[in-house]
């Protein structure tokens, strides 16, 4: 059943009006949310980072400051001091590498390898840079903007190229951020729709309402149809999840109908009225 929703406010549910909703019965690790975890996992650069469920339908931009190695900010990598010219590696020649010759039982055996002075490149700095020691990478704090798209899926991986660990002379790698999104204490994801209860009371379930309910968007006015049953649901379109080029996903309302744990005299009455006449 379709359920007909009249926007009332267009409000953007924030994290603080959010951390209001969770002291009710429910409970969320804000550490995830403010504090991101940094790892290593198959020689990828993972960052964990926790997100509230708004911002994984309708995407965010995050900024998260982590401490990795990263290009020297002073010398731009090259290891140099600031004015200082490259010259040619005397270890390698500026060839970049080194042969070797190495006797064995079986005779002589060469080998070439990977210059440690320059690194391969072939040069190196007249003077080395103060910050970095020469070797154009330190470990240090760095900022990093994080682009979360709407419609992400908890457990999903953004890639972000060329921000992972820095090598000196090298290619950074790429940095992979893991997200993990907190569950919401009136929504649950379905594929592109989201889904929530409403409870009812028996007279409004009989005889129809309206009620105010909360999306993500804001609060809407609902319609609820006369006669309705237990867990039927009413779906309120383009309320879900984004997906596609413009299109959205619905809002799914599960309705349970709240029976009266006592009746009232009248109540019991009218009741027996009812039943006589086959309700």
């Amino acid at each position: 059943m379709t359920a007909s929703a009249q926007n009332t406010t267009n409000s953007e549910l924030d994290l603080k009006i959010w951390e209001q909703d969770i002291g009710e019965g429910h409970r969320v690790d804000l550490k995830v949310l403010i504090f991101p975890v940094f790892q290593e996992e198959a020689g990828k650069q993972i960052l964990t980072s926790g997100i509230l469920m708004i911002y994984s339908v309708f995407g965010t931009e995050r900024k998260v400051l982590i401490t990795k190695t990263s290009k020297c900010a002073s010398c731009g990598g090259s290891g140099a001091k600031d004015g200082t010219k490259m010259e040619t590696c005397k270890h390698c020649n500026g060839q970049g590498k080194i042969r070797e010759q190495k006797r064995t039982i079986f005779g002589n055996i060469a080998s070439t390898k990977i210059c440690e002075v320059c690194l391969g490149t072939g040069e190196v700095p007249k003077e080395a840079c103060d910050k970095c020691k020469g070797k154009g990478v330190l470990r240090r704090e760095e900022e990093i903007s994080i682009n979360i798209p709407a419609g992400i899926h908890d457990g999903e991986m953004v890639r972000m190229t060329g921000h992972g660990e820095a090598v000196s002379k090298g290619t950074a790698g790429d940095l992979y951020i893991k997200i993990n999104v907190t569950v919401h204490p009136l929504f649950k994801r379905e594929g592109n729709d989201l889904a929530m209860n409403l409870n009812l009371k028996l007279s409004d379930a009989l005889l129809g309402t309206k009620y105010s309910v909360q999306t993500l968007d804001g609060d809407i006015e609902v319609t609820i149809p006369e006669g309705v049953t237990m867990n039927e649901i009413l779906r309120v379109r383009g309320k879900g999840v984004p997906y596609g080029k413009g299109k959205r996903g619905d809002l799914l309302i599960k309705l349970h109908i709240k029976l009266p744990d006592k009746l009232s005299r009248k109540s019991r009455e009218i009741i027996e009225e009812l039943k006589k006449e086959g309700i």
